[in-house]
């Protein structure tokens, strides 16, 4: 008598008929038990398949929302880049300025007007040279603007009830320009030494 063994568990086949499976015999039950994984697995298939057809359905929004702007903020959006443009000397600003400008905001708390404040610390107060991608050196000068335009506000709050006008004193000088005097030669005088 040939024992035959079973594919899937590996036992011996004794008295029972094999079923063929994959050019071998297996047990019924190991059969059974393989159809039913098989089946149980295209069904999941199927149902996942369905699922991302009704998702892929639904009507997608074309365009993220963005938070909206107050009036203010959006005058400090509009001042923010029409200095920018100012600098540049370009109309069109490129993509990049934009992107760097709105991760600024979502990265690091900036806000347009405190990047307008940047901007002019660094073009008007201490006169660097802006040049190509201006918006890339905003964060490594952003603190250092804030404390000067802050401190700005401080010595502002400090004087304000200071009344200079009566400080000093008004004197006014008038000066009479001194008329010059010319120290004229005698000719006369020339001609006679050369004579003599």
């Amino acid at each position: 008598m040939a024992y035959k063994k079973c594919k899937i568990c590996n036992e011996s086949i004794i008295g029972e008929e094999g079923v063929p499976y994959k050019g071998r015999t297996v047990h019924q039950k190991c059969f059974n038990i393989v159809v039913k994984t098989l089946q149980k697995n295209k069904v999941e298939k199927i149902t996942e398949a369905e699922e991302k057809k009704k998702r892929g359905r639904a009507s997608k929004p074309k365009a993220e929302l963005k938070s909206g702007l107050s009036e203010e903020e959006y005058k400090e959006k509009q001042d923010y880049y029409n200095y920018i443009r100012s600098i540049v000397g370009k109309e069109e600003l490129s993509a990049k300025t934009y992107a760097l400008s709105e991760d600024y905001i979502k990265r690091y708390g900036f806000t347009f007007f405190s990047m307008h404040r940047t901007l002019i610390y660094l073009h008007e107060i201490i006169s660097k040279e802006l040049t190509g991608d201006i918006v890339g050196i905003i964060p490594y000068y952003h603190t250092e603007a804030l404390q000067y335009f802050s401190s700005l506000l401080k010595v502002e709050e400090l004087n304000k009830n200071i009344n200079t006008s009566g400080m000093y004193k008004e004197k006014i000088i008038q000066i009479k320009p001194s008329k010059r005097r010319t120290k004229q030669i005698s000719i006369e005088s020339i001609g006679k030494e050369d004579d003599g």
